[in-house]
């Protein structure tokens, strides 16, 4: 079963289909890696390469591995400083990938957001991804780290996100369940959909 299942109460498949840029974001282990890596494995063909960007020692290689023929049009790599993703980006715009994928998009944000020049960076970043989708049809998919509250869980940096990304989903846990909440674009109804993951990703239920 792919990301592709209809579900009820929302289809996400398709609306990362018609969204330029779509951002997911969550606790750890909530299932955003998975979530990425399925969206990579159905939405990466011949006619439409991609580059998936890790920035946390994340990605799951075993389970890419198990399935290198899903992922013949996909390259992968990794970055560990927020100046190196901006290079990487910049070099992207000269590159043919219809699809970039980063996992995740703030965590290199949030390791120097201490230092002056850190926001003019990631402000630069998110701006620069968001003209590469305008300009060049360029969709752009990623997570977020969040830091986990008493109340509430934010994405470090989401006034930025929120104001770049067109689509935004919450992945996280409910009654031993994992979700997928749909915040942006907002509804009167927040729509959820529930998922598991096996071996080959995610499978919705």
């Amino acid at each position: 079963m792919g990301i592709g299942i209809r579900s009820r109460q929302l289809r996400i498949y398709e609306l990362v289909l018609k969204s330029p840029t779509c951002l997911f974001y969550g606790v750890a282990g909530a299932g955003k890696t998975n979530i990425l890596l399925t969206l990579t494995r159905d939405l990466c063909k011949k006619d439409r390469p991609c580059l998936y960007v890790s920035t946390e020692e994340t990605l799951h290689y075993e389970k890419v591995g198990k399935q290198v023929e899903d992922y013949a049009y996909t390259l992968f790599t990794e970055v560990y400083s927020l100046d190196k993703l901006l290079e990487l980006v910049f070099h992207t715009s000269y590159m043919n990938f219809q699809t970039l994928v980063v996992d995740s998009i703030n965590s290199l944000y949030r390791a120097v957001a201490y230092e002056e020049s850190s926001l003019a960076k990631f402000t630069f970043l998110m701006g620069f991804l968001r003209n590469m989708s305008e300009l060049k049809g360029l969709k752009i998919l990623a997570s977020a780290q969040v830091r986990a509250g008493e109340e509430d869980v934010e994405a470090s940096g989401m006034s930025l996100l929120d104001y770049y990304f067109d689509t935004i989903f919450q992945v996280g846990f409910e009654e031993n369940k994992r979700f997928v909440k749909l915040v942006k674009p907002r509804y009167k109804t927040t729509p959820i959909n529930y998922f598991e993951i096996n071996e080959k990703g995610v499978v919705w239920m």
